[in-house]
């Protein structure tokens, strides 16, 4: 797996994720909790105020139902404490007057017992009648055995709740039957006012699950709770048969609907109740979308933080990262605005100090570097002692040019001319020396002293890199000849002189002041050798023949003693002059 794509370029990035991410994580697993811990309690709430309600309505619909068995109680309770004797007929016009009875009737075990009118004579008022005379129409210590569960029925008259009352008399036997017809939008008298039952969808059902009333104008046509294969009616039924009362939701956030059921006790009916889970749950949904936003504006203000308070601190590091690379490739330029005194700015404080230290010492190094090639600077520099004050002896070759007559013709000239056509031959000699890798050590008027460094490599190449090096040097000089004529300047010749030596190589100065260079009478000599030097002549001692022989392709003009200044016998002093071919490296 590749981890370098999941890095970031950008500090303002990698700030934006590393900041703005986690808050944005712990706000959204917070809302989160909050919004599943909210969603439980409003859906246990409402279920809770679901059962109430649902209990409440099926205790009006049986305390409605069953006021016609509480009016008999009281009546066989009264007449009893009493001894009065109560006819059917009195009993069914008792029933018939009372609210929500569209009709009653009795039907006797015996029909015989009773007159054809139905009606016992002197029984228009309760009056003292003899039982032994009609010992079967003895109602006064009469017993309701049972209650038929309620029958539904929806005719042409309406709709309706028939109930058929068993009655016993004193001797265990049993008198006949009330047949009770209720109207059921009576029953339902106390639900409809409730306001869930208009604001919801409610319904009736009996125990097979045929619905007895609904609210819902699109179930008109619907008979049997599940009939429709509805998930959320088919996991009602499923639940009714295991539970007396309780609430039942499908899958959503939130659900389309939610239900509650509520079996009633004295009859063999279920209350159920939808309600829409948007509505149940609108609160939540707003909070939700509420944290939603609160959510956005959060990041929106710790991204405007962001930017505001940090925008600074990456353009100061971005400035940083631009002004390091400048510096890499050699351009300071000028430092960088300090605009805190935070570690940002203690930091780009800093970092200009070290560019202005880097300046000075390249400044150093590029005046060290015009006289000496950049690639063997480099070289000089990998060593350590190259870098430290001291020196350390070993065989060196040194080099010395000067312009013959030079000092007559600028007693003639003018000085601007004068160092124009120094500064024209400087360049062109330099260029020569930094290619064969020698190092200036100084100019002399118009004079120059290098020295050769033989560093890890024999004395004899170095030798070699001396020599081809004035064989060079000679070869220039007509071109600049040429140039100066141009400028209307005089022509000039020069004389090299070479010698090969023990001398002390190193940083010669102080530690503010030094430059590397060489000391020791071999430097001397090599002045003295050039001083013998005529014009366009190339005069080697006898140490630098010695190794050149085997290595340059030369050849010797002339040989001659000279008595040097300083030194205490003659030396040989030889004339070269480059061959026809050159040598192979060895």
């Amino acid at each position: 797996m590749n981890l370098s794509r999941f890095q970031f370029k950008r500090l303002q990035t990698r700030l934006l994720i590393s900041l703005l991410l986690p808050v944005l994580v712990i706000v959204l697993l917070g809302g989160a909790a909050s919004f599943w811990y909210s969603r439980g309690i409003m859906l246990d709430q409402w279920n809770e105020s679901a059962v109430v309600k649902l209990q409440r309505a099926a205790h009006n619909i049986e305390m409605r139902l069953l006021k016609p068995v509480d009016l008999l109680n009281i009546l066989f309770q009264v007449s009893d404490r009493k001894g009065i004797v109560i006819s059917p007929d009195q009993v069914v016009d008792y029933l018939r007057v009372m609210d929500g009875v569209v009709s009653a009737a009795y039907d006797p075990a015996d029909p015989a017992a009773v007159p054809p009118t139905g009606r016992m004579p002197g029984m228009g008022h309760m009056d003292r009648m003899n039982v032994a005379e009609h010992p079967g129409m003895r109602f006064s210590r009469s017993q309701i055995a049972s209650v038929s569960s309620p029958r539904y029925h929806a005719d042409e008259q309406g709709r309706t709740v028939t109930m058929h009352i068993s009655l016993f008399g004193v001797s265990e036997k049993r008198l006949g039957d009330l047949v009770i017809r209720m109207d059921f939008n009576f029953l339902l008298k106390d639900i409809l006012a409730l306001g869930w039952w208009q604001s919801d969808m409610a319904c009736i059902v009996d125990e097979t699950g045929d619905y007895m009333a609904h609210t819902n104008m699109a179930m008109t046509d619907r008979r049997t709770l599940g009939g429709s294969d509805d998930p959320l009616e088919q996991a009602i039924l499923e639940k009714m048969n295991s539970q007396p009362f309780g609430t039942v939701s499908l899958d959503g956030h939130p659900p389309d609907l939610i239900a509650g059921f509520y079996k009633l006790a004295q009859v063999p009916w279920t209350i159920i109740m939808f309600a829409d889970g948007h509505k149940i749950l609108g609160p939540i949904v707003t909070y939700r979308n509420g944290l939603a936003l609160g959510v956005f504006i959060l990041a929106a203000l710790v991204l405007v933080l962001i930017r505001f308070h940090m925008c600074r601190m990456v353009r100061q590091i971005q400035q940083l990262s631009e002004k390091a690379q400048a510096v890499a490739e050699g351009e300071y330029g000028s430092p960088i605005p300090v605009e805190s005194r935070d570690e940002i700015g203690q930091l780009v404080e800093s970092f200009n100090t070290m560019v202005k230290g880097l300046e000075e010492r390249d400044h150093i190094r590029n005046s060290f570097g015009r006289y000496v090639d950049p690639d063997f600077a480099r070289t000089l520099m990998a060593h350590p002692e190259a870098g430290q004050l001291g020196g350390v002896r070993r065989e060196a070759v040194m080099l010395m040019s000067d312009i013959r007559g030079f000092t007559n013709l600028s007693e003639t000239l003018e000085p601007e001319m004068i160092v124009a056509i120094l500064n024209r031959y400087f360049s062109h000699m330099i260029e020569i020396i930094r290619t064969h890798q020698g190092i200036i050590v100084d100019f002399y008027g118009d004079a120059i002293l290098v020295f050769f460094d033989p560093l890890d490599e024999p004395i004899q190449k170095t030798v070699r890199r001396a020599v081809q090096c004035a064989f060079a040097m000679q070869d220039r000089m007509p071109g600049v000849n040429r140039e100066l004529k141009e400028q209307n300047m005089p022509d000039l010749s020069m004389g090299i002189g070479l010698h090969a030596g023990q001398v002390v190589v190193g940083n010669i100065g102080s530690t503010t002041r030094a430059k590397y260079g060489v000391v020791g009478s071999a430097v001397n000599i090599t002045s003295r050798i050039q001083e013998q030097a005529r014009k366009r002549q190339i005069l080697v001692s006898n140490a630098v023949l010695n190794h050149a022989a085997k290595w340059v392709a030369l050849q010797v003009r002339s040989s001659f003693p000279a008595d040097l200044k300083g030194v205490d016998r003659a030396m040989t002093l030889h004339v070269i002059e480059p061959a026809d071919e050159t040598l192979p490296a060895a």
